[in-house]
């Protein structure tokens, strides 16, 4: 959970870096596919009981 969610972040200040458009749009589209994972992941412990549904609210949020 930590790795993916903290990649978006890292992932996203390589975009606000980026030297085109082609390459901010590139990374761009990999901060999303961390964020996917990372809700994934939180589903993931949500199913194997490690988080509650109401835990996850604010989450989720975020995460959106």
């Amino acid at each position: 959970m930590i790795r993916s969610s903290c990649s978006s972040t890292l992932n996203y200040g390589e975009a606000l870096g980026a030297g085109t458009t082609n390459d901010k749009v590139h990374k761009l589209r990999i901060c999303l596919k961390e964020l996917r994972e990372s809700m994934r992941n939180l589903n993931i412990q949500v199913k194997a009981n490690i988080l509650s549904e109401n835990n996850l609210a604010s989450l989720r949020n975020e995460n959106d």
